[in-house]
C-alpha cells in the first residue's frame, strides 16, 4: 500500500513537470559509456509532420524534440505561410540549408507542396542520421553531410546540448540559450565546410525555394549564393540573428538583396531593403524569420 502511495505521489508530482524529467533524463546520462542520443517516436494522430502511426527519428534535446513530441501544431504556421505565397502550378526545387533532422523538408513534402528535388545540407552526424531516416520514404532527396561557408574549410561547430537545432559556428549562440550554463566552449565538433558558391554551381536548380537556418550564419551564406541561382529563386526564408561575432560583407549582401522586391516576416509585416540591412547589423535583440520575395 505504501509503495502504491509513493508511486501515485511521484506521478502526480511530475505530471505537470514532464519537461523537467525529459531535460534531466537527457543530461543525466550524457557522460555515461553509452548515452542515449536518438529517440524513435510514433505519431498518435495525424499532424503536419506525419501521419498516425508513422515513426520519426529525433535527436534527444530539451527544446526541439520536446516540441515535436508535445505540439500537434508544430510548424503549422510555417506551412500556412508557404501555402499562401507559392504558385500552386509550379513545381519547385527546395534547398534546405541547415536541414537538421528534416523538419522543414518533411513539412513541405507532407503537405502537397510540389517539389521536383529536395537538397538537404546538414553537417552534424546525429542530425544527419535522423534526417536520412525521416526522409527515406520520399523521392528525389539529395543529402549533403557538410556545412556551407565562404570557402572550403574545416570549422568548429559548437553544440547546444539542450537544443540540437541551435548548433552554431558562434559560441555566443550556444551560450545565450536558456539553459546555456550547461554548455561549454569545449563542446564542439570539427566539421567539413564546402564553398557556398561551389555547392550551388554543383546542383542544377530551376525555379526554387531556399531556406537558410544556420544559427547566426544565414546572412553570410546568402551573400555568397550566385546571382544566377537567386534570379530563379521565388521564395527565400532566412533567420536574421543579432550577434556580435558575424562579419557580413554588406556590399555583396546588398547586391543580392537587390534581386528581391518584397521582404516580410511570418506575421505579414513588410520591411524595406534598408530595414533588412539594419536588422542584419544589430548585435543584440531577438531573432527574426524573414521571407524574401520576387
Amino acid at each position: 500500500m505504501f509503495e502504491n502511495f509513493k508511486y501515485n505521489f511521484f506521478l502526480k508530482f511530475f505530471r505537470n513537470r514532464k519537461k523537467l524529467i525529459w531535460t534531466i533524463k537527457n543530461n543525466l546520462f550524457a557522460n555515461e559509456v553509452c548515452p542515449p542520443s536518438i529517440s524513435i517516436v510514433k505519431f498518435s494522430k495525424n499532424t503536419i509532420l506525419g501521419k498516425k502511426n508513422e515513426k520519426m527519428y529525433l535527436v534527444n534535446d530539451s527544446f526541439q524534440s520536446w516540441n515535436i513530441i508535445n505540439d500537434q501544431n508544430y510548424q503549422n504556421e510555417f506551412i500556412k505561410k508557404i501555402k499562401s505565397i507559392i504558385n500552386k502550378k509550379i513545381k519547385y526545387d527546395f534547398v534546405d540549408i541547415g536541414a537538421n533532422i528534416g523538419i522543414m523538408s518533411k513539412c513541405l513534402l507532407n503537405n502537397k507542396i510540389k517539389l521536383s528535388n529536395t537538397y538537404c545540407v546538414e553537417p552534424n552526424q546525429e542530425n544527419y542520421f535522423c534526417l536520412k531516416n525521416n526522409l527515406k520514404d520520399y523521392k528525389n532527396i539529395k543529402y549533403f553531410n557538410f556545412a556551407l561557408s565562404t570557402k572550403k574549410e574545416d570549422k568548429k561547430l559548437f553544440i547546444d546540448k539542450n537544443n540540437m537545432g541551435n548548433l552554431s559556428f558562434y559560441y555566443e549562440m550556444v551560450e545565450r540559450d536558456k539553459l546555456g550554463f550547461m554548455n561549454s566552449p569545449d563542446n564542439y565538433e570539427i566539421i567539413e565546410c564546402e564553398s557556398t558558391q561551389k555547392f550551388f554551381k554543383s546542383i542544377k536548380l530551376k525555379k526554387n525555394i531556399i531556406k537558410i537556418d544556420t544559427q547566426g550564419y544565414d546572412e553570410i551564406i546568402f551573400q555568397e549564393i550566385p546571382k544566377n541561382v537567386l534570379k530563379k529563386n521565388q521564395i527565400l526564408i532566412i533567420e536574421i540573428t543579432p550577434i556580435n561575432e558575424k562579419k557580413i560583407n554588406f556590399s555583396k549582401y546588398r547586391e543580392n538583396l537587390n534581386l528581391y522586391k518584397k521582404f516580410t516576416d511570418f506575421d505579414g509585416n513588410i520591411y524595406s531593403k534598408d530595414q533588412v540591412i539594419e536588422l542584419s547589423k544589430k548585435t543584440k535583440g531577438k531573432n527574426i524569420d524573414l521571407i524574401f520575395l520576387k
